[in-house]
């Protein structure tokens, strides 16, 4: 059997430097092994790209995207992160951005467990895994920048304005704080897929004592967020006939809630809390 040829480009002294160097950092005839052992000379190429790189900065990126791609597998659909920024919104990522993100902050152990809110379930299956950016190109990814990303009739366009009785479209959250200056953080979320089960018609402090051990109510951009990525990655609307009650309060003192997701619009309104319906429930957060 032929050996492949390399074109030599060290002189021995400079090899013989470089593995010096390399053992005294910590390599062993083990690991030296397992790089002349790696199929396609993978775990090779894979160390000059790092040292090309500039060497720590990017293991934060090969480290996140090794971890991420755990996490991928076990959520399944359920996961939007780094790649699909990258491949579905043209997010570009600095290796200062791969190292501040690098963990993601819930094991397998909760990913497996039951869900507090549906027991027949695990938290896998009930949960949506996404990295929260704060900004989108330059600008601070508010629930208004939302809506520009998707103008009518674009899908899904979020609904900004009622029909009054004066007939004129009036944007009745313009100049909100909530909409217009708040953003997701830059990390890891873990959010139900749909509003707390049983949650419905009841007042918000009522909904708020069902909570979980280890989750909050989320921000409306939190929640938007994850309605918005779900879609954009499976094509499915969640809370379609419901709306998640959030942490946010508007100027005139009323809960704000994000839903009615359809191929028509979603929906944003709110309601004071001692107010109640059939489809206004509560969203929910795991805390990070």
């Amino acid at each position: 059997m032929g050996k492949t040829m390399v074109s030599r480009t060290l002189s021995v002294h400079k090899e013989h430097e470089l593995l010096l160097k390399l053992e005294t950092a910590g390599l062993s005839d083990e690991l030296a092994q397992r790089v002349i052992d790696s199929k396609g000379n993978d775990l090779a190429t894979k160390v000059v790209r790092l040292i090309q790189n500039g060497g720590f900065d990017l293991m934060s990126g090969v480290d996140l995207m090794i971890k991420e791609k755990r996490v991928r597998e076990i959520m399944g659909k359920n996961f939007f992160g780094v790649e699909d920024w990258a491949t579905l919104y043209g997010v570009n990522f600095i290796n200062k951005q791969f190292s501040e993100v690098a963990e993601f902050p819930w094991n397998e152990d909760v990913l497996n467990a039951p869900c507090p809110f549906n027991k027949a379930k695990s938290i896998k299956e009930t949960h949506f895994a996404f990295l929260g950016l704060d900004s989108f190109k330059g600008k601070p990814l508010t629930i208004l920048e939302w809506r520009k990303l998707y103008p009518p009739p674009d899908q899904p366009w979020l609904r900004l304005y009622y029909y009054n009785k004066y007939e004129h479209y009036t944007c009745w959250w313009a100049g909100e704080k909530f909409a217009e200056q708040l953003t997701c953080h830059f990390r890891w979320y873990l959010m139900p897929l749909e509003i707390v089960s049983n949650s419905t018609d009841k007042t918000y402090q009522e909904q708020t004592a069902m909570l979980s051990q280890g989750y909050e109510v989320p921000l409306a951009i939190e929640e938007l967020t994850k309605l918005m990525l779900y879609y954009r990655k499976n094509g499915i609307y969640l809370n379609s006939e419901a709306l998640g009650r959030c942490r946010d309060v508007s100027s005139v003192g009323a809960r704000v809630h994000v839903g009615f997701f359809s191929s028509s619009d979603l929906y944003i309104g709110n309601w004071r809390d001692g107010e109640h319906s059939s489809n206004l429930g509560l969203a929910v957060a795991r805390k990070f």
